[in-house]
């Protein structure tokens, strides 16, 4: 897994979610690894985070010893087959703990005598015997006086080793390490004092010195052993390199040692001398003013400058195209790097197009005069130059507030004349957040560019755009497969096509008329259904119910193909399984509403319920006599599904007599099956449950969990009458749904109520996420696995009642939330580690999920040197600019605190807000 994932997915397994943030648990273990000799010990301490009480049981995991509990670890007094695995459990929650590796080792070799003994001082080879029964071995190393040595290894008993003796101090200490053991024990002996001639002092030069703060200096001594500076470093030859910085004092030492004594060397330390700017651009022959402290002197390489430091770029170009200005002083030197162009200001004539969309855009810049390295700034924020000629300039961007702004290019210091843009629509029909907003109840989420468009269009004409539009969408690309890949192309018609507003009220009414896969089976067989329902999305409530009813996906999802009338004599009744899934989910309900959508209750303060067991079994005789369009030949009865076309009559098997439907409607006896049908349908599509009934569930899957009563009461009206004396025209419908006040309140955000928005589901997230970036998304992405394991695999819900029900209440709340039925503590954490994996890169802008998802975060990129402007236009991708201010303050602080570069704050600031509540609930 990438860096970030894995780092998200480390936050989930060590954090708790407390007041909407992370916070870590973890308990450390110090010291480390550590080795320690057979039936030694060691004490190790525990550090506990984000656990109340601190406190830890501590425990022997594998390998043997004993451990107090205090951290006071006894190895065992054998070396055990795989070391010793120790652990600290914290006592408040015993799933958070640490573990240390400790690795035991056996006794070292026992040395006796040194030799000679004492030592004299200097040079010398001393030998050092050992107990035959703790012996050396091979590959032995020693330590005499502190310093480590090889040592020479003569046999068991006997090494030698080469050390250097000072006069002082007046004992030498050394022991022995064998290879894969613990350290033999000391041993010590005194050092002859007068075993050398008197030796002088080492005498410094120069005693006294000015250093600049980085510079370095010579010293020279006689007699010298050893160099030693307080600040700084000098090497063994006495060549000494100034501290970076300087010391409290403004002061160092160095000291030389030898055998005769030391002597020392005071360094005075000079500022380091800074030249600004460190680096610059300079046209050919023009100039650049340089400053520093303290210089003396001025030099350049190939142009010239004077005392004062006015830098002038040669005429013509050197092979390197760089010049390099030194200045000296006191306190050494500093240089600057001038980058040299031999190319004027460049002239920008056109833009293409000529106003910018808010949001992310590219854009095409005509003019003259431009180079490789141009540069291009909008209102000051920096472009993306994704290619360029000497005539024109491609760019990418990110806008985040309409109006009139500059646009400059630049090549170095040279800069055009500006010229003004204009961003966002100058004469926009609602203010870009409301258009965002509306695209999230009418689309699969905001794209800048179909945001832009709402915005010129206004509310009404985008919906004549989109009622106008013919039907695109489909999943004619996998007509050929048997099973697999809707989701995949539901994905795919959901990001890429333009026909949203009927894919959206498409899957709404796939949720209301649900067919599964789970007993379907094939995509030719669902296909079909689908596409259909795309088709009649803005057509009439009665023809979707006609279409329903006789399409041969539904035939066979609820039983009604091949349905026949009882037979006494065999005791066989009409199947009722359509008949009640036609009133109870499709159309009436269960129990009689107001206009409002509130329950009527009888005097005794019960429910009314809208149909009786007796409706159910009368309508059900309606639904016999029908069967599959035969595929070749003439129409056979109990013959198998054909998705070409509607099912057909099969009149010997449909029931002839009369039928008592609802609202007491008697159908007369001796009608034909479709007559049957149209009259039985009608009587339904009148009942005056339809409009509330289903235009609650319409605006819970377009725009809130929890209409209000007079919400809901409005948009039946629409369904009962499109203001023609028409019923259950679906426009007048959806305009009814989307254009209501109660749906356009808060549409600049501000304002946000409990009873707000609705939880995005994960098609829509996905889609929404996606989008919202201006991404693409081919038939061979990933997210199909991903919908499966967040509870939604499209066109397969789990049965007949939709992947939630309408009617559920989240524990704990008094409101509405279909969608948490779904949303269970697993699928949201790999909601949020889905997220991680899409926004993870190391260094690329171009994401992907696979080969069939991309999302270009470029032009957000440019923005991440100031976090604020960042999440500013992550709040206007994808929460509409709406962002509660304590929650953007928050973002820009995290978003400040990433120092793993530009692109990562892009992911860091994405990631936090695509994962939280106010993001996934679409308010």
């Amino acid at each position: 897994m990438r860096r970030f994932a894995s780092r998200i997915a480390t936050l989930f397994s060590v954090a708790i979610l407390v007041g909407g943030y992370l916070y870590a648990q973890t308990v450390t273990i110090s010291p480390g690894y550590t080795n320690v000799p057979l039936g030694g010990t060691v004490q190790y301490t525990a550090t506990v985070t984000g656990l109340s009480p601190a406190t830890v049981t501590w425990g022997v995991t594998a390998g043997g010893g004993t451990i107090t509990q205090t951290g006071l670890y006894t190895a065992p007094m054998s070396v055990p087959a795989n070391g010793v695995l120790i652990s600290a459990t914290s006592t408040a929650n015993s799933k958070i703990a640490a573990y240390n590796y400790v690795n035991p080792e056996v006794a070292g070799p026992v040395i006796t005598a040194m030799s000679p003994n004492p030592l004299p001082v200097g040079n010398d080879t001393i030998t050092i015997t050992a107990s035959a029964s703790a012996p050396f071995l091979k590959g032995a190393t020693a330590v005499c006086g502190g310093a480590a040595s090889g040592a020479q290894f003569l046999s068991a008993t006997s090494v030698t080793v080469a050390v250097y003796v000072p006069a002082n101090p007046a004992t030498v200490t050394c022991y022995i390490n064998n290879p894969g053991t613990w350290q033999s024990n000391s041993l010590t002996v005194p050092v002859k004092s007068s075993a050398l001639p008197s030796t002088p002092a080492p005498v410094i030069s120069p005693a006294t010195v000015s250093v600049g703060l980085g510079a370095t200096q010579q010293f020279t001594a006689s007699n010298v052993t050893t160099w030693i500076a307080t600040a700084g470093a000098i090497t063994l030859a006495g060549l000494y390199t100034a501290p970076a910085t300087t010391t409290s004092t403004g002061t160092a030492t160095v000291t030389a040692t030898g055998p005769g004594g030391a002597s020392s060397a005071t360094v005075t330390l000079l500022p380091k001398l800074a030249v600004t700017p460190a680096t610059a651009t300079v046209v050919l022959g023009a100039t650049q003013q340089f400053t520093a402290a303290n210089v003396t002197k001025w030099s350049a390489t190939s142009g010239s400058v004077t005392l004062a430091g006015l830098y002038t770029a040669p005429a013509s170009m050197p092979a390197s195209g760089t010049d390099t200005i030194t200045a000296t002083g006191p306190s050494g030197t500093g240089s600057a790097l001038i980058t040299l162009q031999n190319y004027p200001a460049p002239t920008v004539t056109s833009l293409n197009p000529a106003a910018l969309p808010l949001g992310s855009f590219t854009a095409t810049i005509a003019g003259s005069g431009f180079v490789s390295t141009s540069t291009v700034t909008l209102g000051g924020t920096p472009l993306i130059v994704t290619g360029w000629s000497a005539i024109s300039l491609s760019v990418s961007g990110f806008a985040a507030a309409t109006g009139s702004v500059n646009l400059i290019v630049s090549n170095g210091s040279a800069a055009s004349a500006p010229i003004a843009v204009q961003v966002g629509n100058a004469n926009a029909q609602m203010s870009a957040a409301a258009a965002r907003r509306f695209l999230e109840q009418a689309a699969f989420g905001p794209t800048p560019t179909d945001a832009a468009n709402l915005q010129t269009l206004g509310y009404q004409g985008w919906l004549n755009q989109q009622f106008a539009m013919g039907t695109i969408s489909n999943f004619n690309a996998e007509a050929g497969s048997s099973q697999g890949g809707m989701s995949q192309q539901f994905l795919v018609n959901a990001v890429m096509n333009p026909d949203q507003l009927r894919q959206k009220v498409a899957f709404a009414l796939s949720q209301i008329f649900v067919t599964s896969i789970n007993t379907i089976i094939w995509n030719g067989s669902m296909i079909p259904y689908e596409q259909m329902l795309m088709a009649d999305a803005f057509t009439n409530y009665r023809q979707i119910l006609g279409d329903v009813t006789l399409s041969p996906t539904m035939g066979q999802y609820l039983n009604m193909a091949n349905n026949a009338m009882a037979n006494a004599a065999s005791g066989t009744v009409a199947n009722e399984n359509y008949a009640r899934e036609v009133m109870q989910l499709f159309t009436v309900g269960t129990n009689l509403l107001n206009p409002d959508g509130t329950p009527q209750f009888d005097g005794n303060g019960l429910l009314i319920p809208a149909y009786s067991q007796s409706n159910i079994s009368e309508t059900a005789r309606v639904f016999t006599g029908w069967t599959y369009l035969p595929s070749a030949g003439s129409v056979q009865w109990n013959d198998y599904i054909n998705p070409a076309g509607p099912m057909v009559p099969f009149p010997s098997q449909h029931d002839m007599g009369s039928k008592q439907l609802l609202n007491g409607y008697m159908e007369p006896a001796g009608l034909s099956p479709q007559q049957d049908l149209n009259n039985a349908l009608d009587n339904i599509f009148n009942h005056a449950n339809v409009g509330p009934f289903v235009g609650k569930i319409l605006i819970q899957h377009l725009v809130k969990s929890n209409p209000s009563p007079a919400y809901v009461q409005r948009v039946a009206a629409a369904f009962a009458n499109n203001g023609s004396g028409v019923r259950g025209d679906m426009k007048a419908v959806i305009t009814a749904i989307l254009l209501d006040t109660e749906a356009r309140a808060n549409d600049n955000g501000g304002n946000d109520l409990a009873n707000d928005g609705h939880l995005q589901e994960p098609v829509l997230f996905i889609a929404g996420m996606v989008r919202a970036f201006g991404g693409a998304m081919a038939v061979n992405n990933y997210f199909g696995w991903d919908l499966v394991n967040m509870s939604q695999d499209i066109y397969n819900a789990p049965s007949v009642f939709n992947y939630y029900s309408p009617s559920f209440v989240p524990p704990g709340s008094t409101l509405l939330g279909p969608e948490f039925q779904i949303d269970t503590p697993d699928s949201s954490v790999y909601r949020a580690n889905m997220v991680a994996n899409l926004f993870s890169s190391w260094s690329s802008p171009v994401l992907n999920y696979g080969p069939g998802t991309n999302i270009d975060v470029t032009p957000f990129v440019a923005l991440s040197p100031n976090p604020a402007t960042l999440v500013a236009a992550l709040d206007l991708t994808l929460t509409h600019g709406a962002m509660p201010a304590s929650m953007k303050q928050d973002i820009v602080t995290a978003v400040t605190n990433d120092t793993n570069g530009n692109l990562s704050r892009v992911l860091t600031g994405a990631w936090l807000i695509l994962t939280s509540s106010y993001y996934n609930v679409w308010h």
